[in-house]
This record gives C-alpha cells, structure tokens and sequence, in this order.
C-alpha cells in the first residue's frame, strides 16, 4: 500500500477524534439557530406563537426549555450529517452546511422584521387590576385636628 492510498483511506474512514470538515460553517450554524431561539423568544413574549407545528407542540409539551433543546438537537444532526457526507464528497458537504445556515436564517430574518413591527407599533399593555392599596392619594394618619 502506498502513502497516498493509506492517507486517501484514512480520510475516508470516520473517525471521533478528527477534527470537524466545517468548522467555521458549524459556527454560523449556531449562531444564526440561537438568534432563531431568541427571536422566537422575543416574539412568544409579546403574545406571538409559533408556527413550526412542531416546533409549536414541543413548546407545548416541553416548554420553552424543550423548545431551545430541540433547535439544538436538529443543529447536532445537520452537523453530523455534514460530517459523513462531507468525508465521503468533501464539496457537498460543504454546500449541505450552507444551506442549513440559509435555511436556518429564513425565520431568523422573517422574525427580525416582526419584532422591528412590534417596536415600531407596540401593542397595546393589558389593563392590570386595580390595587387600592396603593393609591395615588394618600391619608394623614393622627391630624392636628382635634
């Protein structure tokens, strides 16, 4: 076996301790998918909801905390995926990370022009109830009158 065929080998071979085909796509990736959490945070806040279906019924079920692991979860599967297929076929992998950073960055951008709506035009605040105990007008207690 020559040099080239076993380094050629040793590329195509999975491996847990190689360092990442991607890393500075993986980057992206993330931080577009956490400004995607917190834009959806930002907007179930001010009464939005969500509507990923089912991204909506792990909110639901899980919480708000499911519903950031789940992001995640999903961002962990792109990458491996990007990972296999990027030792096989180094250039679609490459191209699979960035369309998951563009689709990632469609509810990012969609979610940024209704927040910049919601601090153009807030809505309005709900009415509290009323708290007598804390009125505006307030009593002497033990007047000089008497």
């Amino acid at each position: 076996m020559t040099r080239s065929s076993e380094s050629q080998s040793d590329s195509s071979s999975f491996s847990w301790t190689k360092a990442v085909l991607y890393p500075n796509l993986y980057l992206w990736l993330i931080f577009v998918s956490a400004l995607d959490v917190v834009m959806t945070r930002v907007i179930l806040f001010f009464g939005g909801t969500e509507v990923n279906p089912i991204a909506d019924w792990i909110l639901g079920e899980f919480g708000r905390m499911g519903m950031s692991l789940f992001k995640f979860i999903i961002v962990a599967f792109v990458v491996i995926c990007c990972e296999i297929v990027g030792r096989q076929r180094w250039k679609v992998g490459r191209n699979l990370a960035r369309v998951s950073i563009v689709i990632s960055m469609t509810p990012v951008i969609w979610s940024s022009f209704i927040v910049l709506s919601l601090i153009m035009n807030p809505p309005p605040l709900p009415d509290l109830p009323e708290d007598t105990s804390f009125s505006r007008t307030t009593e002497v207690i033990g007047s000089r009158d008497g």
